[in-house]
């Protein structure tokens, strides 16, 4: 795990930050409190997703989704039909709720979205010794309430250090998987996995096979343009694709959110959506 100084560091950047052994960071400490950016007051009438996350009021559900190692995770869902997106979240306070506003939009759009809290964090279960660590069966379990609920297509789409397990669990993907989002990867040499994955997001790479969409912007302060090029020059993705986006659109899951005031924009946002529907088809 990082050292104290560099784990504060990342905090304020905003970036992932993986606690290495043991499980994510701050596995031993209490579930945090909804952040102020996002919680609200409940209303009558309001989504249970919205009430819990904060705007925007559209349709959704809070559920439990079961790990593939049975852990129990606190996850959110919205939409319908057969084209799943699994969002995989960035580490920090805001976890699932960091992917509200984008979840509205992507269900609005005919996606069946699922967002969730990895174990030890946020209400998810939080098991004792190395399964703290598994943060793929959590990954392999939310792709499996996707297709129970419908989905016949998943895509993963990940944010700062979820966009490096996105590329790992890519490796080998459950079945229904037919493509990756990679927002602003960081933690790429960081072990976020175990056997039979790659230990890593560099190592992983070379061995995904599906179609990849990658992503960062100029000046990102938690991972370089430079280190996403090489990323993306190792992968042998089909079809994969890099965008650097101007410097100030943001990190990870700000790319494609305008309600955060870093977007990408909208031309990137329309990147993605193309994607999706290619992926998903």
């Amino acid at each position: 795990m990082a050292g104290t100084v560099v784990l504060i560091a990342a905090l304020i950047a905003g970036c992932g930050q993986s606690a290495g052994p043991g499980g994510p960071a701050g596995a031993s400490a209490a579930p945090p409190s909804p952040p102020a950016a996002h919680a609200r007051a409940p209303s009558a009438g309001a989504s249970p997703v919205a009430d819990a996350c904060g705007p925007p009021d559209a349709p959704g559900r809070l559920v439990t989704v079961t790990a593939a190692d049975r852990v129990r995770l606190a996850a959110a869902t919205a939409g319908t039909g057969r084209r799943g997106v699994l969002l995989i979240p960035e580490l920090g306070p805001a976890g699932l709720c960091g992917w509200w506003a984008y979840a509205a939009r992507l269900s609005q759009s005919g996606y069946r979205v699922l967002m969730f809290d990895h174990r030890c964090t946020g209400d998810s279960g939080c098991p004792a010794g190395a399964a703290g660590e598994d943060l793929m069966a959590d990954i392999r379990g939310a792709v499996t309430w996707l297709r129970g609920a419908g989905a016949a297509s998943v895509v993963l789409m990940g944010a700062s250090q979820g966009a490096s397990e996105a590329v790992i669990a890519a490796t080998r993907p459950p079945a229904g998987v037919a493509g990756v989002v990679v927002l602003s990867a960081d933690e790429l040499t960081t072990p976020l996995s175990r056997r039979p994955y790659p230990r890593t997001a560099l190592a992983a790479a070379p061995r995904v096979r599906l179609p990849v969409l990658f992503a960062v912007a100029a000046g990102d302060p938690c991972v370089s343009v430079a280190d996403t090029r090489r990323l993306v020059a190792v992968a042998r993705a089909p079809g994969k694709r890099l965008v650097v986006l101007p410097a100030g659109s943001g990190h990870g899951w700000d790319l494609v959110s305008p309600t955060e005031g870093t977007s990408g924009g909208a031309a990137f946002i329309r990147t993605v959506g193309a994607f999706l529907a290619r992926a998903s088809s």
